[in-house]
Protein backbone atom coordinates (compact mmCIF):
# COMPACT_ATOMS: atom_id res chain seq x y z
CA UNK A 1 0.00 0.00 0.00
CA UNK A 2 2.60 2.43 1.12
CA UNK A 3 4.16 2.10 -2.75
CA UNK A 4 0.84 2.76 -4.23
CA UNK A 5 0.19 5.81 -2.23
CA UNK A 6 4.03 6.83 -3.20
CA UNK A 7 3.01 6.26 -6.65
CA UNK A 8 -0.05 8.21 -6.99
CA UNK A 9 1.59 11.24 -4.66
CA UNK A 10 4.54 10.79 -7.49
CA UNK A 11 2.20 11.16 -10.43
CA UNK A 12 0.00 13.98 -8.71
CA UNK A 13 2.95 16.06 -8.29
CA UNK A 14 3.71 15.44 -11.62
CA UNK A 15 0.55 16.46 -13.30
CA UNK A 16 0.15 19.57 -11.14
CA UNK A 17 3.45 20.37 -11.95
CA UNK A 18 2.04 20.08 -15.86
CA UNK A 19 -0.93 21.94 -14.93
CA UNK A 20 0.66 24.72 -13.39
CA UNK A 21 2.46 25.91 -16.00
CA UNK A 22 0.73 28.56 -18.16
CA UNK A 23 1.46 30.73 -21.31
CA UNK A 24 4.70 32.69 -20.75
CA UNK A 25 5.73 31.25 -18.13
CA UNK A 26 7.68 28.26 -19.16
CA UNK A 27 8.27 24.98 -18.01
CA UNK A 28 10.55 23.99 -15.08
CA UNK A 29 13.20 22.73 -18.05
CA UNK A 30 12.43 26.17 -19.99
CA UNK A 31 13.40 28.10 -17.21
CA UNK A 32 16.36 25.85 -16.46
CA UNK A 33 17.57 25.72 -19.83
CA UNK A 34 17.41 29.42 -20.76
CA UNK A 35 18.50 30.55 -17.74
CA UNK A 36 21.50 28.65 -18.25
CA UNK A 37 22.09 30.12 -21.94
CA UNK A 38 21.48 33.96 -20.26
CA UNK A 39 24.36 32.91 -17.92
CA UNK A 40 26.38 31.69 -21.05
CA UNK A 41 25.55 35.18 -22.50
CA UNK A 42 26.61 37.01 -19.79
CA UNK A 43 29.94 35.53 -19.46
CA UNK A 44 30.57 35.84 -23.55
CA UNK A 45 29.78 39.60 -23.17
CA UNK A 46 32.51 39.83 -20.00
CA UNK A 47 35.11 38.17 -22.22
CA UNK A 48 34.34 40.30 -25.34
CA UNK A 49 32.38 37.33 -27.37
CA UNK A 50 29.61 39.60 -28.19
CA UNK A 51 28.67 37.93 -31.67
CA UNK A 52 28.59 34.67 -29.78
CA UNK A 53 26.54 36.27 -27.11
CA UNK A 54 23.93 37.53 -29.68
CA UNK A 55 23.73 34.33 -31.16
CA UNK A 56 22.95 32.66 -27.49
CA UNK A 57 20.45 35.78 -26.80
CA UNK A 58 18.60 35.02 -29.86
CA UNK A 59 18.63 31.21 -29.19
CA UNK A 60 16.46 31.98 -25.82
CA UNK A 61 14.51 34.92 -27.68
CA UNK A 62 13.37 32.59 -30.77
CA UNK A 63 12.81 29.07 -28.33
CA UNK A 64 10.19 29.23 -25.54
CA UNK A 65 8.52 32.35 -23.67
CA UNK A 66 9.64 32.37 -19.91
CA UNK A 67 9.18 35.48 -17.85
CA UNK A 68 12.74 36.62 -16.74
CA UNK A 69 14.73 34.96 -18.78
CA UNK A 70 13.11 35.91 -22.47
CA UNK A 71 12.37 39.61 -21.31
CA UNK A 72 15.84 39.63 -20.35
CA UNK A 73 17.04 38.46 -23.12
CA UNK A 74 15.38 40.57 -25.56
CA UNK A 75 16.68 43.72 -23.68
CA UNK A 76 19.96 42.37 -23.87
CA UNK A 77 19.92 41.26 -27.68
CA UNK A 78 18.16 44.71 -28.73
CA UNK A 79 20.95 46.75 -27.24
CA UNK A 80 23.77 44.66 -28.62
CA UNK A 81 21.99 45.41 -31.76
CA UNK A 82 21.58 48.95 -31.38
CA UNK A 83 25.35 48.97 -30.58
CA UNK A 84 26.04 47.14 -33.56
CA UNK A 85 24.01 49.33 -35.81
CA UNK A 86 22.46 52.47 -33.91
CA UNK A 87 18.55 52.81 -35.10
CA UNK A 88 18.06 48.87 -36.48
CA UNK A 89 14.63 48.03 -37.49
CA UNK A 90 15.64 44.50 -35.72
CA UNK A 91 16.65 46.03 -32.18
CA UNK A 92 13.15 48.07 -32.55
CA UNK A 93 11.16 45.21 -33.46
CA UNK A 94 12.94 43.39 -30.73
CA UNK A 95 12.39 46.37 -28.05
CA UNK A 96 8.16 46.19 -29.43
CA UNK A 97 8.24 42.45 -29.21
CA UNK A 98 9.50 42.95 -25.42
CA UNK A 99 6.77 45.66 -24.73
CA UNK A 100 3.91 43.43 -26.20
CA UNK A 101 4.57 40.34 -24.69
CA UNK A 102 5.95 41.12 -21.04
CA UNK A 103 4.47 44.79 -20.17
CA UNK A 104 5.08 44.62 -16.53
CA UNK A 105 8.91 43.18 -16.92
CA UNK A 106 11.52 45.34 -15.35
CA UNK A 107 13.30 44.88 -18.77
CA UNK A 108 10.21 46.92 -20.54
CA UNK A 109 10.35 49.57 -17.92
CA UNK A 110 14.25 49.75 -18.64
CA UNK A 111 13.84 49.27 -22.34
CA UNK A 112 10.95 52.34 -22.96
CA UNK A 113 13.86 55.11 -23.16
CA UNK A 114 16.22 53.10 -25.57
CA UNK A 115 12.84 52.66 -27.74
CA UNK A 116 12.54 56.12 -27.61
CA UNK A 117 16.00 57.21 -28.33
CA UNK A 118 15.89 54.42 -31.42
CA UNK A 119 12.27 56.07 -32.91
CA UNK A 120 13.93 59.59 -32.60
CA UNK A 121 17.15 58.59 -34.44
CA UNK A 122 15.32 56.69 -37.13
CA UNK A 123 13.17 59.82 -37.85
CA UNK A 124 16.48 61.99 -37.85
CA UNK A 125 17.63 59.68 -39.99
CA UNK A 126 14.26 60.32 -42.24
CA UNK A 127 14.45 63.96 -42.27
CA UNK A 128 17.98 63.63 -43.03
CA UNK A 129 17.16 61.39 -46.16
CA UNK A 130 14.43 64.19 -46.75
CA UNK A 131 16.83 67.45 -46.74
CA UNK A 132 19.26 65.40 -48.90
CA UNK A 133 16.72 65.37 -51.50
CA UNK A 134 15.97 68.86 -51.43
CA UNK A 135 19.27 69.55 -50.99
CA UNK A 136 20.01 68.16 -54.44
CA UNK A 137 16.85 69.21 -55.95
CA UNK A 138 18.18 72.49 -54.80
CA UNK A 139 21.71 72.18 -55.89
CA UNK A 140 20.31 71.12 -59.84
CA UNK A 141 18.35 74.23 -59.84
CA UNK A 142 21.01 76.13 -58.74
CA UNK A 143 23.28 74.56 -61.90
CA UNK A 144 20.38 75.09 -64.33
CA UNK A 145 20.30 78.61 -62.94
CA UNK A 146 23.52 79.65 -63.72
CA UNK A 147 24.01 77.70 -67.17
CA UNK A 148 20.63 80.14 -67.91
CA UNK A 149 22.23 83.49 -66.79
CA UNK A 150 25.59 82.64 -68.67
CA UNK A 151 23.57 81.81 -71.52
CA UNK A 152 21.79 85.43 -71.39
CA UNK A 153 25.06 87.03 -70.62
CA UNK A 154 26.34 85.37 -73.87
CA UNK A 155 23.19 86.34 -75.65
CA UNK A 156 23.65 89.87 -74.25
CA UNK A 157 27.00 89.95 -75.77
CA UNK A 158 25.93 88.86 -78.79
CA UNK A 159 23.18 91.61 -78.64
CA UNK A 160 26.43 94.47 -77.91
CA UNK A 161 28.22 93.30 -81.15
CA UNK A 162 25.47 93.43 -83.11
CA UNK A 163 24.28 96.99 -82.20
CA UNK A 164 27.36 98.40 -82.84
Amino acid sequence: MRTGTLIICLASLLCAGCATTGPGKGTFLDRYSGSKQLAQAETMLKEGDTHGAMHALDGICNGPAVAGVTDEALFRLALLTLKAKPGSAQAQHLLKRLKKEYPASQWTALAAPVSEQATSLEEQRRQNKVLKGSNQALSREVTELNQRLEQLKNLDQELEKKAR
